[in-house]
């Protein structure tokens, strides 16, 4: 008989210690996810804004060399059309043929613009030509008003709320002059931007860490 009860107050026992060391794991369990809770809360939020934001609908976003001409020196690049703020510079090979073509500036037009070397101080011996296309181009200036520094690959750009066309990644549409990946507290973004979706667009938006905000386009 005291030997079953020994052994009956044993199993009672080591069940009482079982629950026991039970609680105690879910009660650190609880402290734990508690305490990171905690500590994400302490982590400071982005902040950043669109200063202001335009749409160019007829921005000059290639120009191609179909014939390369000869008897050229460096120089610069003008176009005719409906429209305006086109500009361009040009250099040459060993025999004064173009042989690449940088752009300056866009300018706006309501259909591709004609082409053609400005004159002065070119005595060319064959006449170079040139095609052009045109599209959407987005000039936008981002500013990162908190304390948080952003990779840009986890900065977004949504245009119309993303309905009209995806997403797209801030470092995919913004390359840096010094080569990083950060988005810095303080910094500006001058973001341009040709994108090739449908003809007009009426909002752009940025969205990171749980933030969004919104601009018209101008």
């Amino acid at each position: 008989m005291g030997a079953s009860v020994g052994v009956g107050a044993l199993v009672v026992g080591t069940s009482l210690l079982l629950i026991f060391a039970l609680a105690v794991q879910t009660l650190d369990n609880r402290l734990d996810t508690s305490l990171e809770i905690i500590d994400d809360a302490g982590d400071p939020l982005p902040s950043f804004q669109i200063d202001d934001a335009t749409l160019w609908e007829g921005a000059v976003l290639s120009v191609t060399v179909n014939s390369n001409g000869s008897g050229y020196v460096d120089g610069n690049l003008i176009a005719t059309g409906t429209g305006s703020g086109f500009s361009g510079t040009f250099t040459v090979d060993g025999v004064g043929g173009i042989d690449s073509v940088t752009i300056t500036s866009r300018g706006n037009y309501s259909s591709p613009p004609t082409i053609t070397v400005d004159a002065s101080g070119q005595s060319p011996t064959s006449t170079a030509t040139f095609s052009s296309t045109i599209g959407n181009h987005i000039y936008a200036n981002l500013t990162n008003t908190g304390s948080v520094t952003l990779p840009l690959r986890e900065v977004w750009l949504f245009l119309d709320g993303g309905t009209a066309e995806d997403p797209t990644n801030l470092g995919s549409a913004y390359t840096p002059n010094i080569g990083s990946t950060n988005w810095y507290p303080g910094e500006t973004i001058a973001l341009d931007w040709s994108e090739n979706g449908p003809t007009s667009y009426e909002r752009i938006s940025l969205t990171a860490g749980g933030l969004s905000v919104a601009h018209t386009l101008a």
